[in-house]
């Protein structure tokens, strides 16, 4: 099986445009060891959390608060019932459906941000149908300005797998024993992945080391080729071998 990372189509004809935060979103931790640990990436926009007692911790100007790791801790221990299975929960994540403003024209694919991709519902329709394995997605909360777009959703992506550590530079720093941080830029060019840790049931995913590096495998690929979908672009990733 191959892998490619996702990216953006730079070449891309649309002028679509949105602009818009989920409502909620876990705080940093205040690490008395490392200094401080916040995330990027990750977020889960089918979670409503409308209902859940402590969501002022996750609500602006709270949320902006670094907890202690006793408090991060204990608020994640209340969350996990309420999200995907598995999901690391880490600083930063993002709960709940984008509520924004949005304009423009826009294609089967859209990235708010290189992490954050939309789909519109169709082409999500469209991938469901063809087979397309761990493939979920919200709708925005989105006013628009000028013509409404199709509808779109923001996709929620499985976070699996990581690099080997082959692809690690010669300054790779282990992560805080504390709060589980740590400090390493991706490293693009010498990215390889460790195969026994990529998943099988999500054909399109988050890193787990790097969680705004998104990867999908042939399978995504073909089926988006196929479809003939655009506005989004791959680059082949390599793959060390599962050993035994």
């Amino acid at each position: 099986m191959r892998f490619f990372e996702v990216l953006e189509d730079e070449d891309t004809r649309h002028t679509g445009r949105i602009d818009g935060v989920s409502p909620w979103c876990i705080p940093s931790i205040d690490c008395d060891l490392c200094g401080g640990y916040g995330g990027l990436g990750e977020s889960y926009p089918t979670v409503d959390l409308s209902r859940f007692a402590q969501r002022a911790l996750l609500e602006e100007p709270l949320n902006l608060q670094a907890l202690s790791l006793e408090n991060y801790l204990s608020l994640c221990q209340a969350l996990r019932p309420l999200l995907p299975q598995g999901a690391p929960m880490e600083p930063g994540t993002q709960l709940g459906p984008v509520v924004g403003k949005a304009k423009g024209r826009f294609g089967n694919f859209y990235f708010q941000a290189p992490w954050a991709p939309w789909v519109r519902a169709s082409a999500l329709e469209q991938l469901q149908a063809a087979g397309v394995k761990g493939l979920r997605g919200a709708p925005g909360k989105l006013g628009y300005r000028g013509q409404p777009a199709p509808p779109l959703h923001c996709l929620e992506l499985h976070v699996s797998g990581v690099l080997h550590p082959t692809s690690h530079a010669a300054d790779w720093q282990e992560p805080c024993p504390r709060c589980g941080s740590h400090r390493n830029g991706y490293p693009s060019e010498s990215a390889i992945l460790d195969e026994q840790t990529l998943p099988e049931d999500a054909d399109l995913f988050r890193l787990s080391d790097f969680k705004t590096v998104i990867v999908a495998n042939e399978r995504f690929v073909t089926a988006v080729e196929q479809l003939r979908l655009g506005d989004i672009s791959f680059r082949e990733l390599r793959v060390h071998p599962r050993q035994g």
